[in-house]
C-alpha cells in the first residue's frame, strides 16, 4: 500500500517527496554556481532574479509532475478504488417466523453503490474492508432503512465471495440494532456480477419493539461505474497546461 508522507493538511506520496527533495539540491547547486559567477564576473551580475525564478518555478513543475505520473502509475504503491453500482430486490415473502423490518422487505428492492481496492480482491483468505458505501433499503418508493459508512456502527467488506453490509449502531443494554446484507457471489468475485443468492438478516430489539428473522434475496447485480479518465491522465494534463502558462508569462 502506498506510503504517505503528512505536511500540516496535505498528504505526499513519499516517492514525491523523495524527487522534490532532489530537486530542491540540485537548485541549491545552481545558487551556489551561480553566486561564485555573480562574485567574479560584472557580465554575470546582469543575471535578472526573475527571469531565473521563473525557470525555476517552470522546471520544479515540470519535474514534480513526472514525479507524481511516476508514482501514479506505479501499481506497487498506489490504491486501486474503484466504485461499483449495486442494485436487487427481494423475495417475494419473509422467512416463517420473521418479524418486523424482514416481513416489511417482502417484495422491496435495494440499490446503492461502495469503493473498495481492487488490487486487494478476490479476497480468497482476508477481509478487505470497503472504503466507502452507501445502500438503501426501498419499499413502495420510500427508504426504509440505509446503510452507509457515514452511519454510526456500519461496516461493510468483501470476504472470498461474500459481499456484506451490517448495521450494529445501537448495542445499548436491551436495546439493539443489529442487521445485515449479505450477497453471495460467484468465487472469485472482484466486484462485478450478479446472483440470486443472499438474505437480509435482522436481529434486532428497539424499544421492546422486535424486529428479527430472515428474507431472502431474489437477485441482485454489481458493475463498476464508468471513469472517463485516468487519475495520471488528469494530473498529467493538469502540469503540461501550467508549463504553458508560465512559459507565457515569462
Amino acid at each position: 500500500m502506498q506510503s504517505f508522507l503528512t505536511s500540516g493538511f496535505f498528504f505526499i506520496p513519499s516517492s514525491l517527496a523523495i524527487a522534490a527533495s532532489s530537486l530542491w539540491d540540485y537548485f541549491r547547486c545552481v545558487k551556489s554556481a551561480l553566486t561564485y559567477m555573480g562574485k567574479n564576473t560584472k557580465t554575470k551580475l546582469m543575471l535578472s532574479a526573475t527571469p531565473l525564478r521563473r525557470l525555476s518555478q517552470a522546471t520544479a513543475t515540470a519535474g514534480l509532475g513526472f514525479a507524481m505520473v511516476a508514482a501514479i502509475g506505479n501499481p506497487a504503491q498506489a490504491v486501486n478504488l474503484k466504485t461499483f453500482n449495486i442494485s436487487g430486490n427481494f423475495a417475494p415473502a419473509s422467512e416463517d417466523g420473521s418479524v418486523g423490518l424482514p416481513v416489511n422487505l417482502a417484495n422491496a428492492s435495494f440499490n446503492g453503490s461502495y469503493t473498495v481496492d481492487v488490487d486487494q480482491l478476490p479476497a480468497s483468505s482476508s477481509f478487505v474492508n470497503l472504503t466507502n458505501w452507501t445502500i438503501n433499503l426501498v419499499k413502495d418508493n420510500t427508504i426504509v432503512r440505509t446503510l452507509s459508512k457515514k452511519l454510526a456502527g456500519n461496516t461493510a467488506y468483501i470476504q472470498e465471495n461474500i459481499l456484506d453490509f451490517s448495521d450494529a449502531g445501537l448495542l445499548t443494554g436491551k436495546n439493539k440494532n443489529l442487521y445485515s446484507l449479505e450477497l453471495y457471489f460467484d468465487s472469485n468475485f472482484t466486484g462485478t456480477g450478479s446472483t440470486n443468492n443472499g438474505k437480509f438478516l435482522d436481529n434486532s430489539n428497539l424499544g421492546n419493539v422486535q424486529s428479527s428473522g430472515i428474507t431472502a434475496v431474489g437477485f441482485v447485480k454489481s458493475e463498476p461505474v464508468s471513469e472517463p479518465e485516468s487519475s495520471a491522465g488528469t494530473v498529467f494534463f493538469a502540469t503540461i497546461c501550467l508549463c504553458f502558462k508560465i512559459k507565457k508569462t515569462a
